[in-house]
C-alpha cells in the first residue's frame, strides 16, 4: 500500500500543479495619435466631457462577442484602463486642440458646453472585426441639444488575438474621435 502512495502521490502532485498554473496577464493599449492639422485658433469655449457606459465597459477586461446574447470578458487579456477611461482620455486630449477648456465633470458650470458620451460597444465580435458604437450630444448648459451623432465603426482584425483587436480598436476610435471633433468645431 505505501509504495502504491509513493508511485502515486508524484503524478498527483504534478496534475495539482498544473491544475493550479495560470496563463500570464497580458495588458493592451489604443494607439490614437494626435491630430496633426494646421494649427487653428482655439475656440473661445469651455467644454465639460462626460463619459458613460455599460458596466462591463467600465472594467478594464477586454470584451468579445459571441453571439448577439453572449458576451465573454477576457480574464487574462486586459486594457490598460477600462474602456470608458481609455475613451474620455482620448476625447479631452483630442478637444484640448480646439477649444479653450476641457473639463471632465458631472456639474456642469454656467456657459459651458457639455459633450455627453455614451459608449455603447467597444469590443471584438466573432474573431473577425472589432466594433465601436458611440453616440456623442453636444448640448449647452441648460440642457439645449446643439448637435447628435452616432459613430459606429467595424474595423476587420489582421490578427485574430487581442493584439489585432487593440488595432483595430485603435483605427476605429481614431476615426470616430476625427467625426465627433469636427462635428463640434463646425458647430461651435
Amino acid at each position: 500500500m505505501i509504495n502504491i502512495f509513493r508511485r502515486v502521490c508524484p503524478i498527483l502532485c504534478l496534475v495539482a500543479a498544473a491544475a493550479c498554473a495560470m496563463p500570464e496577464t497580458r495588458i493592451y493599449s489604443l494607439q490614437v495619435p494626435a491630430e496633426s492639422s494646421i494649427a487653428s485658433p482655439r475656440k473661445q469655449v469651455t467644454v465639460t466631457l462626460q463619459v458613460h457606459s455599460p458596466r462591463y465597459l467600465a472594467q478594464p477586461y477586454i470584451a468579445w462577442r459571441l453571439s448577439p446574447y453572449q458576451l465573454e470578458l477576457s480574464g487574462y487579456a486586459k486594457w490598460e484602463l477600462a474602456p470608458v477611461d481609455m475613451i474620455r482620455e482620448i476625447f479631452r486630449d483630442a478637444l484640448i486642440a480646439h477649444v479653450q477648456q476641457v473639463r471632465i465633470s458631472n456639474a456642469v458650470p454656467e456657459g459651458s458646453l457639455v459633450l455627453a458620451i455614451n459608449l455603447r460597444r467597444f469590443e471584438g465580435v466573432d474573431d473577425h472585426f472589432g466594433e465601436l458604437l458611440l453616440d456623442a450630444e453636444l448640448s449647452t448648459a441648460t440642457g439645449e441639444e446643439i448637435y447628435r451623432m452616432t459613430a459606429s465603426k467595424k474595423v476587420p482584425l489582421e490578427t485574430k488575438d487581442s493584439a489585432g483587436l487593440a488595432k483595430a480598436l485603435s483605427a476605429a476610435m481614431q476615426e470616430a474621435v476625427r467625426d465627433v471633433v469636427a462635428a463640434i468645431d463646425s458647430r461651435v
